[in-house]
């Protein structure tokens, strides 16, 4: 004989099938006030606000020819009264400088930051934290070496940076640098209109939205990089803070 399953273990049944279903929670779901630090370097880090993915790095490189052999040779030995030899070399084995790309003008990015000196210099009191809007879409890569490089480039970046979706292109308004603080990393800005034409400039339910930018540094510096190129990949649709677009 069969027996029909109890009330209880259907119930059961279909709770543990749906909370197999459940998304997990993610810190851009709560409050601000109840991030812990793991979390708010979760938002920085690893958030649709700071993609992981799709990025290029380019090194500036400089070889010289050796006088008697004519070789091309990277080394640092003697290089003096040899033919330099400039060029880009783009390696995507090679680890990525120390930069990070953030969509700077979401209030999710912000308040993370606020979150983190909270954390570390008020013991976490639950202050209620705030964002302003922010007149431009900006996006901002981290780092003091990419500032260097950005500040002394020898492209005009209203030509080098720039937003693509959808086959169209968002020009570049304007760049601000930041020299950074003890609780904030050095960082370059890159500032769009959020309308065109009287129209908004992008679409928060876009599918994605690339962020390219490129720059060789005119005073090169031997040991280091100089040059950047980066293509970072955001989805404007994942990009929602407790169910509204942060954009």
């Amino acid at each position: 004989m069969i027996v029909p399953p109890t009330f209880a273990r259907v119930v059961l049944a279909v709770a543990i099938s749906f909370s197999t279903r459940l998304p997990a929670t993610v810190p851009w779901d709560k409050p601000p006030e109840q991030w812990d630090l793991a979390e708010t370097f979760r938002v920085l880090r690893d958030s649709p606000w700071s993609p992981a993915g799709t990025k290029l790095a380019a090194a500036w490189t400089q070889r010289h020819t050796d006088p008697q052999s004519g070789i091309v040779s990277n080394s640092p030995v003697n290089p003096q009264d040899t033919g330099m030899v400039r060029g880009i070399e783009i390696n995507r084995n090679r680890p990525l400088p120390a930069v990070s790309v953030l969509w700077w003008s979401s209030k999710t990015v912000r308040l993370a930051l606020q979150r983190q000196r909270q954390l570390r210099h008020s013991g976490g009191a639950a202050t209620v934290l705030a964002a302003e809007d922010l007149p431009d879409y900006v996006v901002a890569v981290e780092g003091s070496e990419a500032l260097r490089i950005f500040r002394d480039a020898r492209e005009d970046l209203h030509d080098s940076a720039f937003l693509e979706m959808g086959g169209l292109v968002l020009d570049l308004k304007n760049v601000a640098f930041f020299e950074g603080t003890a609780d904030e990393d050095a960082r370059t800005e890159f500032h769009f209109p959020r309308q065109t034409d009287g129209k908004p400039s992008l679409d928060p339910d876009s599918e994605r939205i690339f962020f390219h930018c490129k720059a060789s540094a005119k005073t090169a510096h031997l040991g280091r990089e100089n040059a950047i190129s980066i293509r970072a990949e955001f989805q404007p649709r994942t990009m929602r803070a407790r169910g509204l677009p942060d954009l």
